[in-house]
């Protein structure tokens, strides 16, 4: 596999990266909040803790894989799309649940790293990606009408 040229990088590849790593400081700085703010409450429970820990982790993850996607390397592109996904449905779930500001705010974290997915998918990042142009869409015929 050859790597695509990073002075022909288009900017919706640049700002693609930029979501994915704004959204993995995002998720890292709230991940570290809530496992201080656990550590704070007396409750004696250690599951948002572990979830903030979690966070964090995801955060770490998106910032390294999106460097990864940004040098061109489309099998990277697309485990973080999956990773976006995945993390948006989970803290979706998250925020509901616990009904805790903080994971409504990492979803809204989380949302950022899911629009730099989308960027990453749109045409012109996947012919950087691909090499390949993408394949034009077929103009539909209407169907007769029956007498």
């Amino acid at each position: 596999m050859t790597s695509p040229d990073p002075a022909q990088r288009p900017k919706l590849v640049v700002w693609a990266y930029r979501c994915w790593v704004v959204s993995g400081a995002l998720l890292a700085v709230l991940g570290v909040l809530v496992v201080i703010l656990s550590a704070i409450d007396d409750s004696g429970s250690m599951s948002s803790a572990t979830l903030g820990v979690l966070v964090l982790i995801v955060g770490v993850a998106y910032i390294l894989l999106g460097s990864k996607a940004f040098t061109g390397d489309a099998r990277w592109r697309s485990s973080l799309s999956a990773l976006t996904l995945v993390v948006v449905a989970m803290l979706l779930f998250l925020s509901v649940g616990f009904g805790s500001p903080v994971f409504a705010l990492a979803l809204l974290a989380a949302i950022i790293g899911l629009f730099g997915s989308l960027l990453a998918y749109r045409p012109d990042s996947e012919t950087w990606y691909t090499g390949k142009a993408p394949e034009p869409k077929k103009q539909r015929t209407p169907r007769k009408k029956k007498p």
